[in-house]
C-alpha cells in the first residue's frame, strides 16, 4: 500500500490522493496521506482518528453499494490511517516522504533467487513454505496490479431547462499535473543519485522463511538500487495535487445521472505525459410542471366536464412555448395525449426528440345557484349508462 515508485532512472515517485477536504493552497505542499485523511501534518492522534470516522462514515461501501468510487476513496482512507495512526510507521512516513509494509524491518543481505540455507528462525518448522510463497506472490501480484485511471469524476447540478438546452458551466475538479519544478521527474534539481539505503543499491530485499530465502524486488527504488534527493515542491511525487476550475460544454438533453466525458481534462501521468478525461455526471433538478422519463416529457392538464365530453382545442404548455392541443369528444380523465417531437433531445441520435404526454384531468364544477343545479339534472336525466353497473354485479 503507497507504495513509493522510481523511474528507470531510479527517481522516487509516489500516487498523490484522489481527493481531500483541504483548502486549495495546501494540498500541494503537503504529503499525500496527510491530503487524504483532511488532516494538518502536526495533527494529533485524535484529530486523524476523528477524520478518518468521519470519511470512513461518507465512503463505507455499505453506505454506497454499487459506487466504486466511493469503495476505492474508502479503502484508501482506511490505508492512510492505518500508516497515521501508528507512531513508528508515521514517523517512518514523516522522515522518508513513504511508508510500504516491511519499511520497519532492518533488510537482510541481498542474495539474487533463492536458496536453502541454514534456518534464520533456528526452527526449520516455525513457517512454511505456504507463507514463504505466499509473501512472493503477493509481492508479484502488487507490481501487476494495474495503475490508478488517469480520469476525473465529479457531478454537477443542473437545472432542468439547462439540462434540456444544454448549458456552458465551470467544474472545480481535483487534478494531478506534472510538477513544474522538477517536470514530473521527483528528484530535485539538479541534484544526483545515490545508493538505496532500504536495499543497500542491490535493487532486491531478501524474505527468508525456515530454510528458505527469496528476494523481491526492492518498493522504494523499484529495482534500481538508485534513488535521489525528492523534489521540495512536490516532496517526490513528480506531481502536484490542487482543485482547478475547468469550463465544460454540456450537450442539449443530458438528464440526472448522464455521464458526459471530455478528453484530456483529467490526471497527468508524469511518466509517461499521457492525460486523462474528465467526467461529469449531471444531477438534474425537478421542474414543478414537467416530468421527464427517458427523452420523453409528462404533464398534467385540467379540463372543463363540457371540453372534455364534447371535445375541444386547448393551449398547453411544452419546451417551446405554449402549443395547441386537440382533446377529442368523450375524452376521460386520465387519458394521455401525445405531442409528437416536443420532448427532450436525444443524446443517442442527433436532432432526435422524445414526445410530450399530456395527461387529462377533468375537473367536476361545484353548483353555486339553482339555475346550475337545474342544468345538471336535466344532464341525469340524459344518462342512460351506469358506469358502475360491472361493479355492483362483479363483472
Amino acid at each position: 500500500m503507497f507504495l513509493a515508485s522510481c523511474q528507470s532512472s531510479g527517481d522516487r515517485i509516489r500516487s498523490p490522493p484522489e481527493h481531500s477536504d483541504l483548502p486549495i493552497e495546501d494540498t500541494s505542499k503537503m504529503r499525500e496521506l496527510y491530503v487524504i485523511l483532511g488532516v494538518r501534518e502536526n495533527a494529533t492522534n485524535g484529530d486523524v482518528r476523528k477524520a478518518y470516522r468521519k470519511l470512513a462514515r461518507k465512503y463505507h461501501p455499505d453506505i454506497n453499494p454499487g459506487n466504486d468510487l466511493a469503495a476505492e476513496r474508502y479503502d484508501r482512507i482506511t490505508e492512510a490511517y492505518e500508516v497515521l495512526s501508528d507512531p513508528e510507521k508515521r514517523g517512518f512516513y514523516d522522515t522518508h516522504g513513504y511508508y510500504t509494509e516491511g519499511a520497519l524491518e532492518k533488510p537482510t543481505r541481498p542474495r539474487l533467487g533463492f536458496s536453502f540455507g541454514p534456518s534464520v528462525s533456528g526452527d526449520p518448522d516455525s513457517t512454511g513454505f505456504a507463507d514463504l510463497f505466499d509473501d512472493f506472490f503477493a509481492a508479484v501480484r502488487s507490481r501487476q496490479e494495474p495503475q490508478t485511471s488517469l480520469d476525473v469524476e465529479t457531478q454537477l447540478p443542473l437545472g432542468f431547462e439547462d439540462a434540456i438546452r444544454g448549458v456552458q458551466a465551470s467544474v472545480n475538479v481535483y487534478r494531478r499535473r506534472a510538477c513544474q519544478s522538477c517536470r514530473g521527474m521527483g528528484r530535485a534539481p539538479g541534484s544526483r543519485e545515490f545508493g538505496c539505503p532500504a536495499c543497500e543499491g542491490s535493487g532486491d530485499l531478501v524474505r527468508a522463511r525456515g530454510h528458505l530465502r527469496f528476494a523481491v524486488t526492492c518498493p522504494e527504488c523499484e529495482g534500481s538500487g538508485r534513488v535521489a534527493p525528492a523534489c521540495r515542491a512536490c516532496r517526490g511525487e513528480g506531481q502536484t495535487v490542487a482543485i482547478e476550475p475547468l469550463p465544460v460544454q454540456l450537450p442539449p438533453g443530458v438528464s440526472s445521472g448522464s455521464r458526459v466525458r471530455f478528453s484530456g481534462l483529467g490526471n497527468v501521468d508524469p511518466k509517461t505525459g499521457r492525460t486523462g478525461d474528465l467526467i461529469v455526471v449531471t444531477n438534474v433538478e425537478d421542474h414543478p410542471f414537467f416530468r421527464r422519463v427517458g427523452d420523453n416529457i409528462h404533464c398534467t392538464v385540467p379540463v372543463t366536464v363540457s371540453e372534455a365530453a364534447l371535445g375541444a382545442r386547448i393551449e398547453v404548455p411544452s419546451l417551446d412555448g405554449v402549443v395547441s392541443l386537440k382533446v377529442p369528444p368523450g375524452t376521460q380523465s386520465g387519458q394521455m395525449l401525445r405531442l409528437r417531437g416536443r420532448g427532450a433531445p436525444s443524446l443517442r441520435a442527433d436532432g432526435a426528440h422524445g414526445d410530450q404526454y399530456v395527461e387529462v384531468r377533468v375537473v367536476v364544477p361545484r353548483p353555486t345557484d339553482e339555475r346550475s343545479r337545474e342544468i345538471l339534472r336535466e344532464l341525469a336525466t340524459l344518462e342512460t349508462s351506469n358506469p358502475r353497473r360491472d361493479l355492483v354485479h362483479g363483472r
